[in-house]
């Protein structure tokens, strides 16, 4: 157990479970780690998750409290709203997964580890979502929180009419995350619906990732109220400013377990081109151009060489569009 996982934080984590499970009513999925609410006013369907990767449990305290407070009558939705917990059981461990990274596996893998049986539990709630909103952490610090998730002009406008934050990493909807994987967010793109990822903070628990999860959730649940009385999505998005938009302009391949960052390198951290990215020892890695370092990736060594399984990249560059990704992509 390490010191970001001690005694205290396997107890908090341990109760906010407890409550979660003492307050989950299912609805009409099964599936143990759910909350289902019907406002019963519009058909509008928010789906909230969190805890794809278990070790990032930083939106729990937030979402227990959204599912009490509905069922409290507190809060009041007049839509459906589904908050579901994707791996506590790695969460307890405090890992990121047992087998096999979930949020790759939405999909026909072929195998039965336990995230791919888990995937196909939770792909019923995500085909009945009208827009997702799955919260993630990063593994190490972020200077700001963020969205990353391919571009979709639905997924903007909810986006936008909901945030809490100003930065969006996207992409080139044709272009997966990573090859041959399927994240919660293009499972729910693949099906015409918005599917949005935004990553908090870094991992564990912390006042700004709570805050910033509940602000977020309730934005969410003001906008799809107004949606269910008629307002248009596109009316909402345009009393918000717009994102600063990022894109990835490089990935350095982990094809070596030699490969080794410099020490202290963060999410959202700006580098010059040339700046020398290798720790003393490692092959040579040079950003190539100005930008911002994203998901530095920093594996158990021995030896100085990287344990088995590393992951396909070491570290992304990513850089301002020059162009609205409405005008690039549509």
């Amino acid at each position: 157990m390490n010191d970001a996982f001690n005694l205290e934080v396997r107890e908090r984590l341990s109760r906010l479970l407890k409550r979660f499970e003492q307050a989950a009513k299912p609805g009409p999925f099964e599936y143990r780690w759910a909350h289902h609410h019907d406002g019963g006013h519009h058909p509008t369907h928010i789906v909230f998750g969190c805890m794809i990767h278990g070790n990032e449990f930083g939106s729990l305290p937030a979402a227990v409290q959204l599912m009490e407070s509905l069922k409290d009558g507190s809060l009041k939705f007049g839509g459906k709203v589904t908050v579901f917990i994707g791996n506590p059981e790695a969460a307890l461990e405090n890992r990121r997964y047992l087998e096999a990274d979930l949020n790759r596996v939405f999909l026909n893998t072929g195998h039965s580890r336990h995230e791919d049986r888990r995937a196909q539990q939770l792909m019923p709630i995500l085909d009945a979502a009208d827009v997702l909103l799955d919260f993630h952490q990063t593994i190490l610090e972020t200077a700001k929180p963020f969205y990353v998730f391919p571009w979709q002009r639905h997924g903007w406008l909810w986006a936008r009419a909901t945030r809490e934050t100003d930065v969006w990493v996207t992409r080139n909807p044709a272009v997966g995350f990573s090859a041959g994987t399927k994240c919660t967010d293009e499972y729910v793109a693949d099906r015409g619906r918005p599917g949005m990822t935004l990553e908090l903070s870094q991992k564990g628990f912390s006042d700004a990732a709570e805050a910033l999860c509940w602000n977020t959730m309730i934005n969410t649940l003001l906008v799809a109220d107004s949606v269910g009385s008629g307002t248009a999505i596109d009316a909402l998005a345009e009393r918000k400013q717009d994102f600063t938009f990022l894109t990835t302009a490089y990935t350095e391949p982990f094809d070596a377990p030699e490969k080794a960052l410099t020490s202290g390198l963060v999410n959202f951290q700006a580098v010059a081109a040339g700046q020398p990215l290798h720790a003393q020892g490692s092959p040579a890695m040079l950003a190539p151009e100005d930008g911002v370092i994203l998901f530095p990736k920093y594996p158990k060594r021995e030896a100085g060489v990287a344990v088995a399984p590393w992951p396909n990249e070491i570290y992304r560059l990513v850089t301002p569009m020059q162009t609205h990704p409405m005008d690039q992509w549509g």
